[in-house]
């Protein structure tokens, strides 16, 4: 707490001292209400029912300072500080960090850019070199409504700590990207005892039609212990195989409506899970000396976290002005299979889940309008259900096909 205080005092001793400099404080905060339904379709297990206040539901809560300074010759030095915030509470979204969602310092020349710190991942829809807004209508945003990241999330990190980002100008409409993350922080910087990102990406702009794609990958650490309920399973940490992803998409702006189509396929990653569905004890057919209580029981989210998959995902949506607002839409398409070759050693322990086929469905639509230039109202709705089928005896996902519901209204203002 009190370095916490300490920093936020930093901040604004910086910020009332940059008065001169070309320095901006920025941010942007959204309120609303959110009712969500979850269905785990287990017998003799009730919905779990939720109407609650909602905090960055739309768009991220965030305050940050950038600016520049010009070095001559078209060079110039940049730098981003935010921090992402809960609006119903007041509290910071990271204990112990000031600037979870970006601090980064640029060097920016005719011929490209060059960008240290933690930033977000090529594929994010936010941060300095985030291009994957323009693969669904709804982004990242709007909670679980439409959130691409549901389809394609793969068990990745939205964001990355000593990361490298490179980018070039834009030419002929063409811009190019490439990121290396050193590492998360889970072990030694630029070693195997840490988790390390690197992609590449590319955005192409003409007229009403905008295209990117990405390719990126995660190279695990040696070693991970996998862990249930925090605790250290009674087998040994082996190696696994890196998650590699592709995603291609696009866009056609033609004033009546602007249809969006996007495809994804990853390998060896991870299934993004629906809410707290997922967040449940149940028998999962493993040894007792497998688990660590030894009742043979096993949370199914921390399961899903060390389960790996080879998929596909597809996206159609759109955007149609009304009203003086905006409608959107989208349905999304994902499905996966197990990968146990990916699980090394652990192969053996998890036999009795036998070969996973997954399936998710899911659909989303939305309403925003703008009551003055920097505020924004909003209201949403959503509905994802996933299927599960499986050809071993653990009665973790057998026979269950979880559904989850979700609406959101609210305002965000842009400062």
């Amino acid at each position: 707490m009190k370095k916490t205080l300490a920093a936020l005092a930093v901040l604004s001793a910086f910020a009332g001292s940059a008065i001169a400099a070309d320095v901006t404080l920025y941010g942007r905060i959204d309120m609303g209400l959110s009712y969500t339904n979850q269905d785990a379709d287990v017998a003799h297990e009730d919905d779990v029912n939720s109407f609650e206040m909602s905090s960055g539901t739309y768009t991220g809560n965030r305050f940050g300072l950038k600016g520049t300074e010009e070095l001559g010759n078209g060079a110039k030095v940049g730098f981003v500080l935010e921090n992402g915030f809960n609006g119903d509470d007041g509290t910071l979204n990271s204990d112990g960090s000031i600037f979870d969602r970006e601090a980064t310092l640029k060097v920016i020349t005719n011929y490209g850019e060059i960008g240290l710190g933690r930033v977000g991942i090529l594929a994010l829809d936010a941060g300095s070199y985030g291009i994957g807004g323009g693969f669904t209508p709804f982004g990242t945003g709007w909670g679980d409504v439409g959130n691409q990241h549901l389809l394609w999330g793969a068990g990745y990190s939205s964001r990355f700590s000593n990361m490298l980002t490179l980018a070039t100008p834009e030419m002929a409409g063409f811009k190019v990207y490439a990121q290396y993350s050193f590492g998360d922080g889970s072990g030694d910087e630029n070693k195997s005892s840490s988790n390390r990102y690197y992609g590449i990406g590319a955005t192409y702009n003409n007229g009403g039609l905008s295209l990117a794609a990405v390719v990126d990958s995660i190279n695990k650490k040696s070693n991970p212990e996998l862990e249930v309920d925090g605790k250290d399973m009674a087998i040994p940490g082996v190696d696994v195989k890196d998650t590699v992803r592709v995603i291609i998409g696009g866009s056609y702006d033609f004033g009546f409506v602007k249809p969006y189509l996007s495809a994804a396929y990853f390998k060896d990653g991870n299934i993004s899970t629906l809410g707290d569905i997922y967040d449940r004890d149940v028998n999962s057919g493993l040894h007792n000396s497998a688990v660590p209580d030894g009742t043979g029981k096993i949370n199914v989210a921390d399961a899903m976290s060390f389960m790996y998959f080879d998929g596909y995902a597809i996206a159609l949506g759109a955007d149609v002005p009304a009203f003086g607002g905006k409608f959107h839409g989208m349905v999304g398409y994902l499905d996966a299979d197990s990968d146990r070759s990916a699980m090394g050693d652990h192969n053996d322990v998890f036999n009795e889940f036998g070969t996973i086929d997954f399936t998710r469905w899911m659909v989303g639509v939305g309403y925003d309008y703008n009551l003055s230039k920097r505020t924004v109202v909003y209201a949403g709705g959503g509905y994802m259900k996933d299927s599960w089928e499986f050809s071993g005896n653990a009665d973790a996902f057998k026979d269950n096909d979880p559904s989850m519901f979700q609406f959101n209204i609210g305002m965000a203002h842009y400062f």
